[in-house]
């Protein structure tokens, strides 16, 4: 690494996303935003690449470290058996997870309460009187979604509640598929919980393009309290986090770790429900 005191220290984040969502969604424009507020006036920066895979995120790393473009590392979305972990602590440069899991991780971790999130929502609509509840997804193979899942499904057993399930991978296009699947199927759900805000404004399209009428006929709800959920018509019922406040952790965790802090998690405050227009009741 270069003398640290001849320039700002880089704090390097790289997107994974396939094809069709590859970019920077609402939710992670929040983030940095609130990244590059906590770096504003501390000599330091945010670079952001993007890639199609865990794979190329790994091959971007090692060029970064390679040639001493970064002083440490983001990492987002925790796959199940991630080779990201052991990449990180090989490469021995200084790294903050967002999202967790709470003291599993060998890095530093930012702790998103997930399953509470998805708890709350059910609970939610259960209390609205909503018998029959669906979940778009991201991609199964991320742990938050996991805990998500998890979550979703018990509450729903809790609550004397049908549940259903289907992946999405976070972009419009998924959130459009999966809402006409549940729509024309056999058992339609009268609230549909997304996983963020771009496949719920899919999912809205879908619906009036059949005719279903939100909320009275469809209840919405997604997670992530952005501009584009506030801006949706009808706007969205949402899980809401501080996600600017996220990245401003994010932020703070990464200085510390460049700074040689010891491995810790932040924990953030629990998700709660926001209800809108797009969520009526049942009863």
């Amino acid at each position: 690494m270069q003398d640290l005191t001849s320039r700002d220290r880089i704090a390097g984040l790289v997107l994974a996303r396939p094809d069709r969502v590859l970019g920077m969604e609402p939710f992670m424009a929040d983030v940095v935003q609130g990244i590059e507020e906590y770096f504003a006036g501390r000599r330091c920066s945010l670079l952001i690449e993007f890639t199609a895979d865990v794979a190329g995120e790994i091959e971007i790393w090692r060029r970064w470290v390679a040639n001493s473009y970064v002083d440490g590392i983001v990492m987002v979305d925790l796959r199940s058996e991630d080779p990201r972990l052991d990449e990180l602590v090989r490469l021995r440069t200084p790294g903050v997870l967002l999202g967790g899991p709470e003291l599993q991780a060998p890095i530093t971790n930012v702790l998103v309460d997930n399953a509470e999130g998805a708890r709350a929502a059910v609970r939610a609509l259960a209390d609205l009187g909503h018998r029959d509840i669906a979940r778009v997804s991201g991609p199964r193979d991320m742990v938050h979604c996991q805990a998500r899942d998890e979550a979703f499904i018990a509450t729903c057993a809790e609550r004397d509640v049908q549940g259903e399930l289907i992946e999405g991978d976070y972009s419009e296009d998924s959130g459009r598929e999966a809402t006409r699947q549940l729509l024309t199927g056999d058992r339609v759900p009268s609230a549909v919980v997304y996983d963020n805000d771009l496949m719920a404004i899919g999912g809205l399209t879908v619906a009036k393009e059949l005719e279903v009428a939100v909320p009275e006929e469809l209840s919405v709800i997604a997670w992530d309290d952005t501009a584009v959920a506030r801006l949706a018509h009808p706007p969205l019922s949402v899980v809401t986090v501080d996600v600017h406040g996220l990245g401003t952790i994010v932020g703070e965790a990464i200085l510390a770790a460049m700074d040689g802090a010891d491995v810790t998690t932040y924990h953030v405050p629990k998700p709660t429900i926001r209800l809108t227009p797009s969520t009526t009741s049942r009863t």
